[in-house]
Order: C-alpha cells, then structure tokens, then sequence
C-alpha cells in the first residue's frame, strides 16, 4: 500500500483528499494544526516539527510515496489596510509551510530508490486572477504556483512528479463566511461559467489522480478546477 502524507487534512479540501485516497486504498497520514479524528498535530511553519514527524513516519512504514499540501489561510483586507504582521503570516502558512513539507518529503527518499512519486499543492484560481481585498491570499498562492514548477524541475531527477491544484470557490470552512453571504454567492457563481460553487470532493478526485501512476506524464502544470473562472475575461 502506498503512504502518502496530507496537511490540513482536519476539514475542508484537506479532509475530502485523506477520505477519497484512503478510499482508492491509499495509506493516508492526515496532519493538521487543528484537532482531528486520526489527525496527527502539525505546525506547518514549525522546521523542528516537520522533522519530527518525518522521523516518526519514516520509523512507523517506511518511505513516503505521495504529498498534498492543503494547509492554507485566507483572510480579507486591503493593501492599506493590512497589517505587516497579517502579510507574513499568509506567506509563513501558506508559502513556507508548503516550501517545508516539499523539502522534507523530498528529503526523505531514500537513496537510489527509483519508486515513482508524486506531491500536489493546493494554490487558487487566484494564483493568477487577482481579486481586491485578498492581495496576500494572492500573492501567497501565486508563490505556490511558482514553488510547484521549480519542484518539478528538481524532482524529477529523483522521480518525483509536482503539480497544482488551482480551485476556484469550494464550499469549505475557510469559504464559511463568503458562502453564507447571498450577495457574495451571487457575485461567485456569476462569475463562475458553470453557475455554482464547488464541492471538495471534487477537488479531492483531481488530486487522488495526480498522485496516482493514471498521471504519469504529467508534472510541473497548475490545473484549475474552477468550474471555467479562469476562462471567462467578462
């Protein structure tokens, strides 16, 4: 069974990605800062604790053959309005926290093994459709897109494949307060061609498939799952 390892993997996208690979026969280790059933604590910003738990995982199974990273925060502001400190903790969670976890997985490949493997980051639809009122969510996510391609240039020496994941809105805890706002929900599924908001589980089916060997030819890519946002100029 291959064993993969999943940040945020309490709620939301995180969750949905540990529940449909674990039913694809996965061996799913769920991290979270949160708590969880089956969550195993993780500060994904913590270097120390990365390699802790590394150890622990590589004590307890063996190597490591896939990686989702999900942890992520978003708040609302404008540049004028946001504080230094708001700025980098977007950039620690959501940039360095995945920088952290790409390194210690490719770390932990043993030497010589020529075992495919597969990582997928979780950026945005805002990675390069910038909206008001996010520009460190933006930004942020931006840099995860970015952060893939160098890591599929660099893995794949090692046999490590790397994409991304670009949702537009999802229902998830994170979208709670946009989604249970009507006039928030009528400017989303506006500008969404499909004309509604998506699921997790959706985004949890594209991610089961870039970690498995069906996407064997397939690295470096951002791929939006969208519902055709980024399609649409209007």
């Amino acid at each position: 069974m291959q064993r993969i390892l999943i940040t945020g993997a309490a709620s939301g996208i995180g969750a949905a990605c540990a529940a449909t690979c674990e039913r694809e026969g996965w061996d799913v280790i769920r991290t979270d800062v949160a708590e969880g059933p089956g969550v195993r604590p993780l500060d994904v910003t913590d270097e120390d604790a990365w390699t802790a738990l590394i150890d622990e995982v590589l004590d307890g199974g063996g190597p490591l053959d896939g990686l989702i990273t999900s942890a992520g925060i978003r708040t609302r502001g404008m540049i004028v309005d946001t504080s230094l400190v708001e700025w980098k903790r977007h950039l620690d969670v959501n940039v360095t926290g995945t920088w952290l976890a790409i390194r210690a997985f490719l770390r932990a490949i043993p030497d010589g093994d020529p075992s495919p493997r597969s990582i997928v980051t979780i950026a945005s639809v805002n990675a390069t459709i910038a909206v008001p009122g996010q520009a460190h969510y933006v930004a942020a996510k931006g840099a995860i897109a970015s952060l893939t391609r160098a890591t599929a240039l660099e893995g794949a020496p090692l046999g490590v494949r790397a994409n991304s994941i670009a949702p537009g809105p999802i229902r998830t805890p994170m979208a709670g307060e946009r989604l249970d706002d009507p006039e928030q929900v009528r400017w989303l599924t506006g500008r969404v061609p499909l004309g509604r908001i998506g699921d997790a589980g959706e985004i949890a089916e594209l991610a089961e498939f870039l970690l498995s060997e069906r996407a064997s030819y397939i690295s470096g890519e951002i791929i939006y799952a969208d519902g055709g946002w980024a399609a649409n100029a209007v």
